[in-house]
C-alpha cells in the first residue's frame, strides 16, 4: 500500500510538474517577446541627424500647478 502510494504521488507530481511548466511557457515567451520589442524601439528625439543614438545627460522639467502651491502655504 505504501509503495502504491509513493508511485501515485510520484506520477501525480510528474504530472503536475509538466502541466505548470507546459502554462508558464507561454507567459516566459510571451514576456521574452515583449522585452525583446521594448528594447528595440526607440524614441526618435533620442537620435542625432545619422540615426545613432544620443549619449547626452538628458534634461527633464517638473511643472507644479500654482493650485498645489496655494494648497501647501494655507496649511
Amino acid at each position: 500500500m505504501e509503495i502504491a502510494l509513493v508511485v501515485l504521488g510520484i506520477v501525480g507530481a510528474f504530472i503536475l510538474g509538466i502541466t505548470v511548466s507546459w502554462l508558464a511557457k507561454g507567459y516566459v515567451e510571451d514576456y521574452i517577446e515583449n522585452a525583446a520589442y521594448a528594447k528595440g524601439v526607440i524614441h526618435p528625439e533620442m537620435l542625432d541627424e545619422n540615426g545613432n543614438i544620443i549619449h547626452d545627460e538628458l534634461i527633464y522639467l517638473r511643472t507644479t500647478y500654482p493650485e498645489e502651491d496655494l494648497e501647501d502655504d494655507t496649511e
